[in-house]
Order: C-alpha cells, then structure tokens, then sequence
C-alpha cells in the first residue's frame, strides 16, 4: 500500500503561511517529516485560485530537488504542462471527475507527459450512494481511457469516500461512512481491471468526528480498506502509529517479488529498506 502524506493542504495553516511567504525552508521541513514517517508520495493542493496556483511550477521544483518520491497534485497543475514535462513519471494529478469532457483533456495530457492520473468515481450527473454506481463510472472512466490510449497501469480510481445520502441511514451510522459500500468497490474495480489501482482520503472516513476520536477511527476503518486491496491512502502523517499501521499493508515488496519471478529484476540501489530486504533474500535463495 502506497503511504501519500495529506499535510501540504490549505487547511494546514501552517503550510498555508510557508506557501504566502515562499518559506522553502518550511515546506521542505514539512515535506521532510512526512517522508521521514513513512510516506513514500506526498499530497499537494493548493486550491484553485490564481495566485497560489502560479506557485505550483515553484514548489514541485523544490520539492523535486530535494525528495525524490512520487507528488500527487491537484488538478490545477494541468494549466502547467511544462512543468508535467519536466517531471515526467513523477507527478500523479489529483484529482479530476469522472466527466468525460473533463476526463478526456485530462488524460491526453497526462498520457503526453507520462504523468499519473486519480479519477473521482462522481459526476455531474451521478453522484453514487452504492457501489453499482461506482462501478459504472468505474467502467465509463476505463472506456475513455482505452479511447485516449491513456495506460491503466498509472490511473488511479477513488471510489470517494462519503457520509450516508439520507438522514436516517446517517444516524443509524452514527455520522460515519457505508464502509461496506466502499470495500466491495474496491474489490469490484480489481475484478474489472487488474492493472487501474485505488486510493482513497483516509481522512474523509472521520469528518463527523470529534478530533481526539479521529485517529482510532482512521486505525479501525484502514485494515477493512486494506483487506479490501486498497492500493494507496492519503492520510495524516503526524500520525505515526497510523502510518506505523499501513505499512504493513505494504504490497510493494510482494509485487515486487512477483516481478523478479517473472525476469522483471529493479535495480537495488533505487529499493527502500524492506524492498532492498526482499530484493536480498530472492537473490540468495535463487542463487
């Protein structure tokens, strides 16, 4: 599982402050906590307005200079393509709708610069309370993305993580998520597709949570996530024993097992410490 630092958000005032003052010093920092926790990709948004939309060509600059890791950025960098250019194979835009239009441009962007795509199971004429819904988006997503030859491998599929659509299923759920609802999602999307992945916002899990409750409630709702396949999360990265917790849904060291079986062998000078692990002892064992 994919660990992708969520704090380099415009709700962090902290952040939020580094960004107006261009504090590189700062953002580095915060970049550096998180990866230091176990991130292995970092989440950045800066909402939609053009003045701190002008800064994302600035701070994936900095970012990439110093990290060498995987940056999820929201959809307001595609108004940048030379910086997708630039950064090719190391930017994953997030997120765009499963709107065809808007889907489209996306992916034949995405496709030129070689960059990562996450997709909202949500439309502007669905907005899914079960998981039929998102799995017909699901389908629509992957129709438009044979049609632009955009490669599966880098799409990400988000089946949204939502409170309950009516009143009386929120109360009966106490504020929380249809978490069966999103389980069989994910499994269903890996049915339809073994090479799209899936990533959800942890977060969205405890929005009707009193703070001090929330960090039990992203530890309870993340191994059902995992079970499930979950591919990669978004989450809060002060938190180390949630992190602590993710990682060891790892998949990367099996998969990468998988690959080294199959004549697909990484170079070990690019593997992290349990993949160079892995890499070692396959080394070993196959003589």
């Amino acid at each position: 599982m994919k660990i992708i630092g969520e704090n380099m958000h415009l709700i962090n005032p902290l952040f939020l402050n580094a960004l107006e003052e261009k504090d590189a010093h700062t953002i580095l920092a915060m970049a550096r906590r998180q990866v230091d926790a176990g991130a292995n990709g970092l989440d950045i948004n800066l909402g939609n307005s053009k003045k701190l939309g002008a800064l994302y060509p600035w701070i994936v600059q900095l970012l990439r200079k110093e990290l060498d890791l995987q940056l999820f950025v929201s959809s307001h960098i595609l108004h940048y393509p030379e910086v997708l250019k630039e950064n090719q194979g190391a930017i994953t835009v997030n997120a765009v709708t499963a709107n065809t239009d808007e889907l489209s441009r996306a992916m034949e962007a995405s496709r030129e610069t070689v960059t990562g795509l996450v997709v909202l199971l949500v439309s502007r004429d669905l907005t899914p309370s079960d998981a039929d819904g998102r799995l017909y988006l699901a389908g629509q997503v992957l129709d438009v993305a044979h049609s632009t030859d955009f490669p599966l491998e880098r799409l990400y599929l988000d089946p949204v993580i939502s409170s309950r659509p009516d009143l009386i299923t929120w109360q009966l759920g106490s504020g929380f998520p249809d978490m069966n609802t999103i389980y069989d999602s994910i499994r269903h999307i890996h049915e339809i597709s073994s090479e799209v992945k899936t990533i959800v916002g942890l977060s969205n899990t405890s929005v009707c949570v009193e703070p001090q409750k929330r960090s039990a409630v992203h530890g309870r709702f993340l191994p059902i996530l995992a079970d499930a396949g979950l591919d990669a999360v978004i989450l809060n990265c002060d938190d180390q024993s949630l992190v602590d917790l993710a990682k060891t849904f790892s998949q990367e060291p099996v998969e990468q097992d998988h690959g080294m079986m199959d004549g697909n062998e990484p170079n070990p000078a690019t593997l992290e410490s349990t993949a160079l692990e892995h890499y070692k002892t396959y080394k070993t064992l196959s003589g």
